[in-house]
């Protein structure tokens, strides 16, 4: 039986970046691959390239697939995204044409929420502060003692189930917590269950949590969903951490909770990106603001590349994809 001709439509850089020679030499194993070799892509490029193609592997770069691009594969049955949001992409045409599709998101979400629970646990033995006492010459540990909230009976709200969610969900389930709180409308009680976690309404979280998870992705619904009210509602010296998208955040109404001096936020995310030029967001000291750095740069890349792979296979052995994306859900993903 032959191989499905499969095209990378990348740019060499980025294929270099998300796929070791192991994972090419895995990829050759299973289908007739047809690599990445140009330094640039355009669209009418992609479409020549999608001549004759049974799986396109996508990723950062790759044009949105028209459906001209469409007609020029009509034996197209897989699309393997190697990096996160499809939603760019893919059109209703793929769910007519029954060409499934799979993203690297769940991959990519392993580093997003490794970061961002790296983050909690700096925020909450409140070592900016320290650092910050530190560097100016000063030895003194009652100035921020208040602000120090041990994981031990802690509880952690977080956002939205989402990949990054819940992986962040497992991460902090190696804590002593005292609870992890979820809020997500599209989570049921038993999925709650299984995930171990305590689903309730998004004020309670807040009103309840020494440290807020922002998970949520940037869709209509969820445009400023953390607004003044929202923020108002958490105790003082809490911690509120974002790493999923900064439009979910009302960002002046944040600002002006910092500028209360009762919160402690980090942001990896703005809006918008980057903050304008005498943000507040730039000096308040109770702000660490970082450059979008938690998604996936450098060896944290081959993760996609892995996962593409992973999805290849499964594909090949008729097997379900692990990552395969339910194409009637795409108003609700990120």
């Amino acid at each position: 039986m032959p191989k499905p001709r499969t095209v990378v439509l990348l740019t060499r850089e980025m294929q270099h970046k998300v796929f070791s020679e192991q994972h090419l030499a895995r990829l050759g194993e299973l289908v007739a691959l047809v690599p990445a070799d140009r330094d640039e892509i355009t669209p009418d490029w992609q479409q020549s390239a999608m001549g004759g193609a049974e799986i396109i592997i996508t990723g950062w770069g790759s044009h949105a697939i028209s459906d001209a691009m469409l007609d020029a594969a009509p034996g197209l049955q897989l699309m393997c995204h190697s990096a996160g949001s499809i939603k760019h992409l893919v059109s209703e045409t793929f769910a007519a044409r029954g060409i499934r599709v799979t993203s690297a998101a769940p991959a990519l979400a392993v580093g997003v929420a490794e970061y961002a629970f790296g983050l909690m646990l700096m925020s909450m033995k409140a070592v900016w502060a320290c650092v910050a006492a530190t560097n100016r010459g000063e030895w003194e540990r009652e100035a921020v003692i208040d602000w120090i909230c041990e994981p031990y009976g802690a509880t952690v709200g977080i956002v939205a189930a989402s990949n990054v969610g819940r992986e962040l969900i497992r991460l902090c389930k190696t804590l002593s917590l005292e609870s992890i709180l979820l809020y997500d409308p599209f989570v049921s009680e038993e999925e709650a269950q299984r995930l171990g976690v305590e689903r309730v309404p998004l004020e309670e979280l807040m009103r309840r949590s020494d440290v807020v998870q922002l998970c949520a992705p940037n869709i209509p619904a969820t445009h400023h969903m953390i607004n003044a009210e929202m923020l108002a509602l958490l105790r003082d010296k809490a911690v509120f951490i974002n790493t999923s998208r900064g439009a979910v955040v009302d960002e002046a109404a944040l600002v002006a909770e910092l500028e209360k001096g009762r919160l402690l936020a980090c942001l990896d995310v703005t809006d918008p990106e980057p903050p304008e030029t005498g943000s507040p967001l730039y000096r308040l000291p109770n702000c660490i603001l970082t450059p979008h750095i938690a998604g996936a740069v450098k060896q944290n890349i081959r993760r996609q590349g892995e996962s593409v792979v992973e999805q290849i296979e499964a594909f090949a052995a008729g097997r379900p994809m692990p990552c395969e994306v339910a194409l009637e859900r795409l108003d609700v993903l990120a």
